[in-house]
């Protein structure tokens, strides 16, 4: 069968070409060929690619053999070159083939030509197999190299076991997230940093899908070396060999510890949003219930023929009703509906008239220390509501060092960035005045510290407290535009931050003010009462009309308006601000001032919601009397508004 061959000669005699062309022939090679005699017709040439093999003359008139060579050499080219010359002694052909000529043959001796040529083919084909196979090896070493960067790289974490499970390679990432080194993982099975957390049918689920050969899909928990625990979505694949056995198992996991801690703020925050909805609603009705009992118990205690046994019961009913008020105050706390008298304020100042306090309430087994910072900013928030939140924090501190302990309470200035807010759902970046209380206690266990804000929740003793200290301080900071922040490691101690707003700067305004002096009953005035409850607008009106004032009553707007269109005298509008359907209190003065300009407006509620006095421009708003009020406190609101 004839062979393609493509050859170049380099040679002057064209005859001598045709000799050489012949012997080919005889050999069965089908021939493709061309003969140069100068360096410019070899490069010529030898820019078209696909020459088989060279034929190069010694000694030529204007070139010579040996340039040719180093021209091809030059070049890069791997083709065979032998010479075939009638010139060239032993010692020229052998620094020939020291050059890199394949072989020589000379032109007396042509049976020498064909062997030469099919020895040097051959070989050359096997050089360009070689080094095929060569650079598919470095091109297959080069794409492993760059995988393994990649896994080694991946921010994702990675882990390849054998067929039984054991841990073969662990990538960096995954080495970070769960605090191990190499050594300690390689030739060990993924059980190492199993959590404990998990139903066992998981891991069952698992094994039971990659042992089919089948992909896994799925979330885990691990535990970290120091003991946290890390949330991955994880995919786990089976690997096979040529045959079709699972020789590997690769997964590929996703931290997604910080994702499902963001979504539990979210749902955390959704259902404290709930709660408080539902706590602020019971408050409000709560209260009204208490406006009744609390108003009528004071009737009674005024009766002056009532028996002093039965004065002692009122007296104890009273001090009942009163300790119920403060039960729905620290709901309506929570529930971010109490009435806050916001101002700007030393907070360094509240905190060391407070401590006094605290070591008397404490106890001298509770060690006090104070770390308050210097040059620290003015708050903005309701005093006596921190005040508040201090006692809170300090007993829920005390109670948990039952045998002493150190209560730190610390101030500082702080910034909280975007990040921080990222962090934590329902904190907003901005400047803060902090106030921290730490003990050294017994500490609150991981998956209870987002539920130790919630009403009625307590980590205490049956019948030791209430449940309902914190979930106060937690709806007072949310209403006051604030951040609350608890930290807390079991058999550690727990440090809960309180963040305020910062005040403008030189806005700071006393703490303690002093309280106004009850006015004496306008005995001339009339108020109009407006309430849909029956029993809370009957106490309210008896108790009015026992103060000496002439009294007025509307169960709803529309009786309210009416009377206002009349004739009859009205100094003060004293009017809830829940209503039913779609009329608020408010909607009550606005029509009612313009109704009567001027005419003064009180208002009153079991919760408070925001109240702009600038809704009835004409008339003059002396702000909520909240539910439940004792009779002194009706008296002397309705005095301080007449007497304005």
């Amino acid at each position: 069968m004839d062979s393609p061959l493509r050859v170049l000669i380099v040679e002057d005699s064209a005859d001598d070409a045709d000799l050489l062309l012949r012997e080919l022939r005889r050999a069965n090679y089908t021939l493709q060929a061309r003969r140069v005699e100068t360096a410019e017709e070899l490069g010529a040439a030898l820019d078209e690619a696909g020459w088989d093999l060279i034929l190069s003359d010694h000694t030529l008139p204007k070139f010579s053999g040996t340039r040719a060579l180093s021209l091809v050499r030059e070049r890069g080219q791997d083709i065979p070159f032998i010479f075939v010359s009638g010139t060239i002694g032993e010692d020229v052909a052998v620094a020939a083939m020291q050059a890199g000529a394949k072989d020589y043959v000379t032109k007396g001796n042509l049976k020498r030509l064909v062997p030469a040529i099919d020895r040097e083919l051959r070989d050359a084909t096997m050089r360009r197999e070689g080094a095929r196979a060569e650079s598919e090896r470095r091109a297959a070493e080069q794409k492993r190299r760059q995988l393994f960067q990649a896994v080694e790289q991946s921010g994702n974490l990675v882990v390849i076991t054998d067929a039984q499970g054991v841990i073969e390679y662990a990538n960096p990432r995954l080495l970070e997230a769960l605090g191990y080194a190499a050594d300690e993982v390689v030739h060990r099975k993924p059980s190492l940093w199993k959590s404990g957390t998990m139903d066992a049918r998981v891991y069952e689920n698992l094994w039971q899908t990659i042992a089919a050969g089948q992909v896994w899909r799925g979330e885990l928990q691990n535990r970290r070396r120091d003991g946290g625990l890390v949330t991955v979505a994880a995919t786990i694949s089976p690997v096979r060999d040529d045959e079709g056995r699972i020789t590997h198992y690769v997964s590929i996991q996703e931290d997604v510890t910080y994702r499902r801690e963001i979504e539990e703020q979210l749902r955390r925050s959704q259902r404290l949003e709930a709660i408080g909805q539902l706590t602020g609603g019971l408050a409000h009705d709560f209260n009204n219930l208490l406006t009744v009992v609390i108003g009528n118990l004071d009737l009674l205690h005024e009766e002056p023929s009532l028996p002093a046994e039965a004065h002692e019961l009122v007296d104890h009913a009273l001090t009942a009703s009163l300790r119920g008020a403060d039960l729905t105050r620290q709901l309506l706390a929570f529930a971010r509906r109490q009435s806050l008298a916001g101002r700007s304020f030393d907070l360094n100042e509240m905190v060391s008239g407070t401590t006094a306090l605290l070591r008397r309430t404490l106890g001298e087994q509770i060690d006090i220390k104070l770390k308050l910072a210097d040059n620290l900013w003015s708050a903005v928030a309701d005093p006596t509501q921190v005040e508040s939140a201090l006692a809170n924090l300090a007993l829920n501190a005390r109670d948990a060092m039952s045998a002493g302990g150190r209560l730190t309470i610390e101030t500082a200035n702080a910034r909280l960035d975007a990040q921080y807010a990222a962090g934590n759902f329902d904190a907003t970046p901005g400047d803060y005045v902090m106030l921290a209380v730490s003990d050294t206690g017994s500490g609150i266990a991981p998956e209870l510290i987002g539920r130790v804000i919630e009403p009625f929740f307590t980590t205490k003793p049956q019948g030791k407290g209430t449940g309902l200290g914190l979930s106060m301080v937690y709806g007072f900071a949310k209403q006051s535009g604030g951040h609350l922040k608890i930290q807390s490691e079991v058999g550690r101690g727990t440090t809960i931050r309180l963040y305020l707003p910062r005040a403008d700067a030189g806005s700071v305004e006393a703490v303690h003010l002093a309280a106004a002096p009850l006015a004496a009953a306008a005995h001339s005035a009339t108020i109009l009462v407006v309430e849909d409850k029956a029993d809370v607008r009957a106490t309210v009106a008896r108790q009015l009309r026992e103060l000496g004032y002439r009294v007025m009553e509307a169960a709803d707007a529309e009786t309210a308006w009416d009377i206002l269109r009349g004739d009859a005298p009205v100094d003060l509008l004293f009017t809830d601000v829940v209503m039913p359907a779609s009329v608020s209190g408010e909607d009550v003065a606005r029509e009612a001032t313009r109704l009567r300009p001027g005419l003064k407006v009180l208002f009153t509620s079991g919760f408070t919601d925001a109240v702009d006095a600038g809704e009835a421009p004409t008339g003059r708003m002396y702000g909520v009397l909240s539910k439940p009020y004792r009779k002194q406190d009706l008296a002397r609101r309705i005095g301080d508004a007449l007497g304005a």
